[in-house]
Order: structure tokens, then sequence, then C-alpha cells
């Protein structure tokens, strides 16, 4: 009873407000049982009111008090928790299925995502991958965008719709969006070898060359090997481009180089020589 009627009275009317106004009889006998003196029309409380005002204080639970006092309800912020571990479950789901090329469970798990967080930038940019992978490149970089519209500096989504953009064949857009990439993180192998492909696939070769060899070599990925690598298949020089993957392995675990053939496989150059 005593949480209801301080909750009615609100925060922005305190019981001198409320006393404060023109009240009719019945109001004020209601009042009155509450042990508020009649007097307090004025707007100076009397003692019964006081005690009555600091007898409800007492009677609330102290998480009761602070709640009314902060606005925080504990049982909200515990729902607010749950709702984030749910989400980011189905995140990490999403992620796992789109690594065992589980396609359809990603398709899947992103309409759960839709349901928990449609407004996250992480649902967009997983509904956008799950658009690439099914080559529905216009709808991926329709997602891409959405997910930057929510968040400009969302690194993964940019590079996400640099990839999609290349697979469309964009790659004056993609080199823009890779060199705003490379502004943020110089030192980055994948985005320095994706860069050299949009020069690579448009029959720049000589710029591709140029920038490859701005980086670094030897270096913690076997980018530069693949990047040179694309060149020459571009070249039609199948020998070469052999060479380069040969000695790739030589230095660098199946799984990293993988990863550089997948993508140039991706962008339409022949990697059943590599």
């Amino acid at each position: 009873m005593y949480v209801k009627r301080l909750v009615t009275w609100g925060e922005n009317a305190s019981p001198r407000s409320v006393i404060g106004t023109q009240l009719v009889p019945s109001r004020i006998s209601k009042l009155r049982r509450a042990g508020i003196r009649r007097r307090r029309i004025t707007g100076k409380p009397g003692p019964w009111g006081q005690r009555a005002m600091s007898d409800r204080l007492r009677a609330l639970p102290i998480l009761g008090l602070i709640t009314l006092l902060f606005g925080v309800p504990p049982a909200y912020a515990d729902s607010k928790n749950e709702a984030k571990k749910s989400y980011d479950s189905v995140i990490n789901k999403a992620s796992r299925d789109l690594t065992d090329g589980k396609i359809d469970d990603a398709a899947k798990d992103a309409e759960q995502a839709v349901k928990l967080d449609p407004d996250n930038p992480e649902t967009a940019n997983l509904l956008g991958i799950v658009a690439s992978k099914k080559k529905d490149y216009t709808e991926a970089v329709t997602q891409f965008n959405r997910a930057l519209t929510e968040n400009p500096k969302f690194y993964t989504a940019k590079f996400n719709l640099a990839d999609a953009l290349m697979m469309q064949g964009s790659y004056d857009q993609a080199r823009s969006i890779l060199g705003d990439l490379l502004e943020v993180d110089p030192k980055s192998e994948i985005v320095h070898f994706r860069l050299a492909l949009t020069y690579v696939l448009s029959n720049r070769t000589d710029e591709a060359m140029s920038l490859i060899d701005m980086m670094d070599f030897p270096g913690k990925t076997p980018a530069y090997y693949y990047a040179r690598a694309a060149v020459w298949l571009k070249k039609g020089l199948v020998k070469d481009a052999n060479q380069y993957s040969v000695n790739a392995h030589k230095y660098y675990t199946e799984a990293q180089c993988h990863y550089f053939v997948s993508v140039l496989g991706e962008m339409g150059l022949n990697v059943s020589v590599l």
C-alpha cells in the first residue's frame, strides 16, 4: 500500500505539491485519515504528516526504496542482461555455423537475431554475411550499409561491404573502403592483400605490383605470396603463380594458405593450379 501511494504521487509531485492544490472536502478527509492535517493546504506540513511520510519510507524494503529513488527496477535489469546473453549466444552460434559451412542454419540464426535485437548493427552484418554466402550481393551490400548506418565505425561491416562490392565488380568503391580501413589498421596484411586484388581484378597489374612491393615480407600471413600469385594468374603465368603458392606452404600453415586461396577462387581466379 505504501509503495502504491508513493508511486501514485510520482517523482514530480511531492506530498507538498499535492497538498498545495485546492482540495475538496472529500479529498481532505482522505488525507486526514492518512495522518495529514488539513492545515497542510497552506503548504506547511504538520508533525502527523511528517511522521506518516517517515513511516511510509521505513515501511519500504531497502531494494524497493532504492528502486523508487533511482528508477532502476532489478527485474528489468535482469531481463536486459538475459536478453543480451540470448542475443550473444545466437551471434556466436551463427559464427560457428558459417565457419562450418552451414549456411541454412546461419540464416535461421540471423532470423532469431532479428527477433531479439533488430536494430543492432551486428544483426544487419550477420544478414549481410548470409546474403553473401548465398551470392545475393545486392542484398549483402544493403545489409552492410544498414549496419554502418547504425554504427559508422563498425570495422567488420566495412570490410564485409568491400568484399561484397568486389564480388559485384565495383572495384573502385571497394578500393576506397579498403583504403579507409588501412588508415585505421595500417598493419593489416589481409586488407593490403584485398586492396592489391582490386587492382589485379580491374587489370591494373602494374599498380597492384607497386602496392605489393610495399607489403611486409616476410609477413605474419602468406598475404604477400598470394598477392603475387594473383598477379601471375591474371597474366596467365601459371608456373610463376604456382611457385609462389609452393613457397607459401613452406613457411605457413595449411589453414593460413587455404584462406588466401579461397579468396582468389571466390574472385574468379583459377586456383586449381595452386
